[in-house]
């Protein structure tokens, strides 16, 4: 039988009694003998009335009462308590001076003086370490790092967790966890060789000891690095790594070292880790293409798009949509009653560009969504069913519920009337004298970017960003404030939040150009720890229009990375444009598919865009810096095969400009395409198309760009 945890028995005397060899006895003991007189007390003390149904109850078996409590005439007579020595002692030691409790002597009954026992005690001296000031300390030595505790013992300093080499779980595990490891010991390797020859080479030459790893921070960066390539380049996952291995097999000491100053862990070490602000260039790495700013812009016409009506059937938009065809966009919206197609959750809801009777501007609310676009997992030799696609943002399977809510639908137009039937397009007039920069110096070529949100028109341009090209010097910066009724900023991506509107203050062409306090090209923006200056923000999308074209003439070159889509946002007809999407075409598709560009400025500037999550969204600013320096890496190559053919710069004409010079006549080389497609001959003929499936496959190359004739 197994007695529950009560007290039932406890008035109960235990059978044994004193021979009781339970360690928790369920009877009641009474530890006291029967025989044991109580410590007496001095004989002006009286007990209080309760004291005596209490010794009543003492000679029965039963339990002991408690501890009696004793009443004094006077405070003095009372014996200073455990908290008072302790207290009176602490004292002392400070003071180095007898304590007043160890003078006053406790009077007992028989008129005796007795010091406390505590204070007879004799105080432990504090611990002692073996060094010395002159003498310093060990590698390995703990006591030097050891931290002493209340009982005054060396509590060693706690080490940092060791790191096992082993693949971090991430969501979707590209090729699965043995070939992760078998990579990641490879990967390891690599790096346990060189961080051992720096090792053996500090024994010759003098380095920070930062640099100088650890085994487990030699594991924590194999880790680290086998980690972002399984999530950020999940899709080639084998392929990334297999270079990293041997890029690490080919590293020199000195490149070796190079990297280490580069990583955020030895960053740390040393103490000079900056965050970088938005829009902020990354000059760890700046795009070095051998030319000056003249030389670049006399390269540029060759990545000038040719014909922009081969590329409608993608969105672009070479010609204004005429009035007609405005007017009967508008008038079938009118039909519809204004149903539309959420552009999210793909619902259908009415929307009220100026709001009922009741208020509402859009109908069947809420939103639920997933806020970023489906993904494919990587297939491996293992897989043998599909996979199926899911979301990056909840990594739900594609058809499950939403993870986002938004209290409004949202809709975006996408034929060109329609887009004319709320803002008309314009083509780039002519301008005799377009302004200059900040500087002061001629705008060659300008890379913008705009940011666009939802409202009960569609989908508007809520900012304008615009740099000089190539030196990346800011031109305009400004906030728009749309037409429509505002349903949702789209301020995950667009970087532009409710107070950014609110807080704006208006634009001021004039004072902003001769503001003196901008940064100069490829200066470090203040950081995002310091309170940003506000915006200025201009009435609407057609004064932001304005404002841009006062820097552009229709032969300057407007760059942009998708810049259908930015131009389409500002109803913009530009005839002379370099957008990025066709300078770096998808390697397998083409069109309509398109490398992103955060994706592009990893790859070919080794630079971080678009950080700043959903917290903070992009910046319009870093971005057309972004695509500007894809812009300077894709005319490095052109050079480079310009040179090689026999092309130079010169004087070109009677006038005296400077550009490119050919080459002689008949000595200007033929070049095909990889694929076995069309071959054109440069600065005559244009280039051909790659592969045998032409535009009818949406094989994209250099056909659609300028041959610089």
């Amino acid at each position: 039988m197994v007695f529950s945890t009560t007290t039932l028995f406890k008035g109960i005397p235990c059978p044994e009694g004193e021979k009781c060899r339970l360690t928790n006895c369920i009877f009641a003991h009474d530890l006291r003998k029967k025989d044991e007189v109580q410590p007496d007390a001095p004989a002006h003390a009286r007990e209080e009335p309760t004291q005596k149904t209490a010794a009543a109850s003492k000679e029965q078996d039963e339990p002991p009462s408690k501890r009696r409590r004793v009443i004094y005439d006077k405070p003095e007579e009372k014996p200073p308590s455990r908290a008072d020595q302790i207290r009176d002692q602490l004292a002392e030691i400070k003071s180095h001076k007898p304590s007043v409790a160890s003078q006053n002597v406790e009077k007992t009954s028989n008129g005796a003086k007795a010091s406390p026992a505590s204070l007879t005690r004799t105080v432990s001296p504090p611990a002692k370490t073996n060094w010395t000031a002159g003498k310093p300390a060990s590698a390995n030595s703990v006591v030097t790092k050891a931290v002493l505790n209340d009982a005054g013992s060396v509590r060693p300093k706690p080490m940092p967790q060791k790191v096992s080499l082993n693949p971090r779980l991430i969501a979707n595990d590209p090729v699965g966890h043995a070939s992760r490891t078998r990579y990641l010991k490879l990967l390891h390797e690599m790096m346990a060789n060189l961080n051992k020859a720096v090792h053996e080479r500090a024994k010759t030459v003098q380095f920070k000891d930062a640099l100088l790893l650890s085994e487990n921070e030699v594991v924590l960066l194999a880790v680290e690095e086998e980690e972002k390539i399984a999530t950020v380049n999940g899709k080639v996952y084998a392929n990334v790594i297999k270079n990293r291995i041997g890029a690490y097999k080919k590293m020199t000491n000195d490149s070796w070292i190079e990297h280490l100053k580069s990583l955020p862990l030895i960053q740390s070490k040393f103490g000079t880790v900056q965050k970088q602000g938005p829009g902020q260039p990354d000059r760890a790495k700046p795009v070095e293409t051998g030319l000056t700013s003249e030389e670049e812009l006399a390269i540029l016409p060759h990545l000038v798009v040719k014909d922009q009506t081969t590329l409608a059937q993608f969105d672009y938009v070479p010609t204004p949509p005429t009035a007609e065809q405005a007017a009967e966009a508008a008038a079938a919206v009118e039909a519809s009653k204004n149903y539309e197609v959420c552009e999210r959750c793909s619902a259908r809801f009415q929307i009220f560009p100026h709001r009922n009777d009741e208020g509402q501007v859009t109908t069947n609310g809420p939103c639920r969504h997933h806020p970023l676009r489906k993904a494919y997992p990587q297939r491996t030799k293992a897989d043998t069913g599909p996979k199926e696609p899911y979301h990056p943002c909840c990594q739900a399977l594609v058809g499950s519920l939403g993870c986002t809510e938004t209290e409004h639908h949202v809709f975006k137009a996408s034929t060109p009337a329609r887009m004319a039937a709320v803002l008309p397009f314009i083509s780039t007039p002519e301008n005799d004298e377009p302004r200059k920069s900040k500087s002061g110096q001629k705008v060659g070529a300008v890379a913008f970017d705009c940011e666009m949100g939802y409202t009960t028109l569609g989908m508007e341009v809520i900012r304008v960003t615009a740099v000089v090209w190539p030196t990346g010097e800011e031109l305009l910066d400004i906030l728009v404030r749309p037409l429509g009724i505002v349903l949702d900023l789209n301020s995950r991506f667009s970087g532009v939040f409710p107070e950014d509107i609110t807080n704006a203050i208006p634009y001021s062409p004039v004072e902003h150009h001769n503001n003196p306090s901008q940064p100069e090209p490829h200066t470090p923006l203040p950081s995002s720890s310091s309170s940003p200056q506000p915006l200025p923000i201009v009435p609407s999308p057609q004064e932001a229009r304005t404002h841009l074209l006062t820097y552009l003439t229709p032969s300057i070159p407007l760059i942009g990375h998708a810049i259908e889509n930015d131009l389409s946002a500002i109803r913009l007809c530009h005839p002379t444009i370099i957008d990025t999407v066709l300078c770096f075409p998808h390697p397998r598709r083409g069109l309509p598919m398109r490398l992103g560009l955060r994706h592009l400025a990893e790859k070919f500037l080794q630079r971080a865009i678009q950080q700043g999550g959903p917290e903070r969204g992009h910046d319009s600013l870093e971005d057309a810096r972004a695509t500007g320096d894809l812009v300077r890496v894709k005319v490095r190559e052109v050079w480079r095969r310009l040179r090689a053919e026999g092309w130079g710069f010169g004087v070109v004409g009677e006038g005296g400009e400077w550009g490119l010079v050919g080459p002689e006549k008949g000595r200007r080389k033929r070049r095909r395409e990889s694929g076995g497609g069309g071959v054109g001959e440069l600065g005559e003929k244009e280039v051909g198309v790659a592969g045998g499936g032409g535009l009818g496959e949406h094989r994209l190359t250099e056909a659609y760009l300028e041959d610089g004739k």
